[in-house]
């Protein structure tokens, strides 16, 4: 990792500062807001109208892999914004897809399944994870191979698939949640065997017509931490190696309209807020909010937001490209328009820098 000596003594005394991930989160951070800093964000790709943009991956180039909910079609966005939008490609027998995780340089596995936004109703069982090998995928040459993709497995038994996380790069084991069931899976990528994991009451959604319980989930060391988008919280819960656990889930932090998330290198974790269109930031006891949510009446830069990543470019001496400290931001336009039925935005990908804030 080529970091300047300055920038690893800033990173390791910004670590020293904030709690570790083993120091419970107070559950008090029910959006206690301090004066924000709020950062701008840069559009990189606006899709068309009633494009719904499920999730967000970062390739080893620096380029974006996004999913639609609203059409089995994964894209691929440039992250410096100069080339245009390609489709991946289209998976059989879908209506949509939501989570995208990449185990492995350049492989990902995609969620793919039947739902509708019209009612948000799904088909139970309609639920696959295809394997996309993207290594060779539009290289800069006068050929390139299409995307490599193949099944991985089924989920019969699924509602809505929806977040998906490494658990084991080793074993090749993958945690999928279920945000209709309130459920988490493991699924084996190597055999395709897939177990039902965990089942806990801070996963489930509550009583409402959009029925969307524990949205996106990461893994960090023994802890599993989770978005529950209906209950508006962060929470987490401590694992086995297999992922299941012998405890039960207990409150991270209160957040509004969380949707997918990643940790900082100073172990903060940044949500995308869908039902409060901003960027959160997680820290202790205190959420603030990075970027988009309106101010002073103005509309907020992000309508919407489902995922969240860092960039994966690293800073070489003299090279423009570099996107570390970056985040890439995937949105649906705003969920409002699609309860409302009155659809006028499409979703988009965007970037913030995020390397003042600390």
């Amino acid at each position: 990792m080529y970091f300047s000596t300055l920038l690893s003594v800033v990173l390791l005394l910004a670590s020293l500062l904030v709690p570790s991930l083993s120091t419970p989160f107070n559950s008090r951070a029910l959006d206690s807001y301090r004066p924000p800093l709020r950062l701008p964000v840069k559009f990189l790709h606006q899709f068309p109208a009633g494009t719904w943009l499920g999730s967000l991956a970062v390739r080893g180039n620096g380029k974006i892999l996004t999913t639609a909910l609203t059409s089995p079609e994964l894209f691929q966005v440039d992250n410096q914004g100069k080339e245009p939008v390609k489709l991946v490609h289209t998976f059989p027998d879908a209506a949509g897809c939501t989570g995208i995780v990449g185990m492995g340089r350049d492989v990902f596995y995609v969620i793919a399944g039947k739902l509708s936004l019209s009612g948000f109703s799904t088909v139970p069982g309609s639920w696959s994870v295809y394997r996309v090998d993207v290594r060779h995928h539009h290289r800069h040459t006068t050929k390139p191979k299409p995307a490599q993709v193949s099944l991985v497995a089924n989920f019969p038994e699924a509602i809505l698939l929806n977040g998906i996380t490494v658990l084991s790069q080793y074993r090749k084991w993958l945690l999928i949640s279920d945000s209709a069931a309130g459920v988490v899976y493991r699924l084996d990528a190597k055999t395709g065997k897939v177990f039902n994991v965990l089942d806990d009451p801070l996963m489930k959604p509550n009583n409402t017509a959009f029925g969307i319980g524990i949205n996106g989930l990461k893994v960090v060391g023994d802890v599993l931490f989770f978005t529950n988008s209906n209950r508006n919280i962060l929470a987490r819960i401590p694992i086995e190696k297999e992922g299941t656990s012998r405890h039960s889930a207990t409150l991270a932090a209160n957040i509004n309209g969380p949707d997918d998330f990643v940790f900082t290198e100073a172990q903060d974790i940044l949500v995308a807020q869908n039902g409060a269109d901003r960027l959160g930031r997680v820290t202790g006891d205190t959420v603030t909010t990075l970027a988009g949510g309106s101010t002073d009446g103005t509309e907020s830069q992000l309508f919407g937001p489902t995922a969240v990543q860092f960039g994966k470019v690293k800073p070489w001496i003299g090279s423009p490209k570099s996107d570390w400290m970056k985040v890439y931001i995937s949105t649906n336009g705003g969920t409002e328009q699609y309860l409302t039925g009155n659809v006028t935005r499409g979703g988009t990908i965007s970037v913030v820098d995020v390397r003042d804030y600390w």
